[in-house]
């Protein structure tokens, strides 16, 4: 019995297949987790880049109508394709900011796209202009939905782009706020 024991403790064969199967959760929980770390970081990149895009495109213009932003937020769509970009996923929110004689931002027209939220905050603009000019603040949400979308949870980003129209002070929006 004794010798059948010293014989089991030498036997190396299996040690491999023991080594591997230990070894295999942590390999595929690393890739996973690249996967999914690649997909958050080029959603956030696209997100970003989407918000850049409409702010640009909406300040090349000296007036706009529905129709035109509806244009530039299709344009923002084919910034994140690959990513699915839904009116549930995507919120584009289109302000421009004009100001009063303090300085102090004010609402002249929006444009709302998508998953938005009801109301927004100019604060971030305090201090880009002065009376009689406005500046165009987008704020972009995108929610990323991971390869693992049943084991890891959603991931919303916000992304707020501003710019200065090109052409005019004040852009108009079917006519209002220019």
């Amino acid at each position: 019995m004794i010798g059948r024991l010293k014989r089991l403790l030498r036997d190396q064969r299996g040690v491999a297949v023991v080594e591997f199967a230990l070894a295999m959760p942590i390999m595929i929980t690393a890739m996973l987790g690249t996967v999914e770390i690649a997909n958050l970081v080029k959603s956030y990149g696209k997100a970003v880049s989407a918000s850049q895009t409409v702010a640009d495109l909406t300040a090349q213009s000296s007036a706009l109508s529905t129709a035109q932003m509806d244009a530039i937020r299709t344009a923002a769509q084919r910034v994140l394709d690959p990513l699915i970009s839904s009116q549930t996923n995507l919120g584009v929110d289109v302000t421009s900011v004009g100001f009063d004689a303090a300085g102090n931002p004010l609402q002249l027209w929006r444009y709302q796209w998508g998953a938005t939220q009801a109301s927004v905050s100019l604060s971030g603009a305090k201090g880009l202009g002065v009376a009689g000019e406005s500046v165009i603040m987008v704020k972009l949400s995108y929610v990323c939905v991971p390869v693992l979308h049943r084991l890891v949870p959603n991931k919303t980003f916000t992304e707020v782009s501003y710019t200065r129209p090109r052409l005019v002070r004040k852009i108009a929006l079917n006519g209002v706020g220019g």
